[in-house]
């Protein structure tokens, strides 16, 4: 599935049919959509403080080679982490909503839901309110879209 697919399923969420189809995609697709969200949206932001903080203290064909070569390993880092973080989390919801879920489809449900906030927070950042406000009413979001998600799913059956 084409990445442009993959991010306009995800916009579409918690739509039942957009679920469904993502839940289709590859592995593959998922890691390749994470790491373009995560470099797209941390791109500016890192640079500008990257470009504050070195400014005098290392010369910028030394500042260059670090993003090429550390920014990546970096990112692909905190997308695994963090998705499997919430993923933990949303692990939580499926036993509160006794749902049919494995940790495998948490984890990429998880990894779609999170466009929205993701976008919402890049915005606060640049605006002049505090990054905590931010970060709550981005996980606020992550963790309405991942109960109606999980209510997608029938419920465990009683033994």
């Amino acid at each position: 599935m084409s990445l442009l697919k993959i991010i306009e399923l995800s916009s579409k969420l918690p739509n039942k049919k957009a679920v469904f189809a993502l839940n289709r995609v590859p592995m593959r697709d998922t890691l390749v959509y994470l790491f373009c969200l995560f470099f797209f949206l941390f791109l500016p932001y890192t640079f500008l403080n990257m470009m504050d903080v070195y400014e005098n203290a290392i010369s910028k064909s030394q500042l260059v080679l670090q993003s090429i070569i550390f920014y990546p390993f970096f990112m692909m880092f905190l997308v695994i982490v963090s998705i499997s973080m919430l993923a933990a989390i949303a692990t939580l919801f499926r036993f509160i909503l006794s749902r049919k879920l494995a940790y495998q489809q948490l984890w990429k449900m998880s990894a779609y839901a999170i466009l929205w906030p993701f976008i919402l927070y890049q915005i606060t950042l640049f605006l002049p309110i505090s990054n905590y406000v931010g970060l709550a009413v981005s996980f606020g979001i992550y963790a309405y879209l991942m109960w109606r998600m999980i209510l997608i799913y029938p419920r465990r059956k009683k033994k």
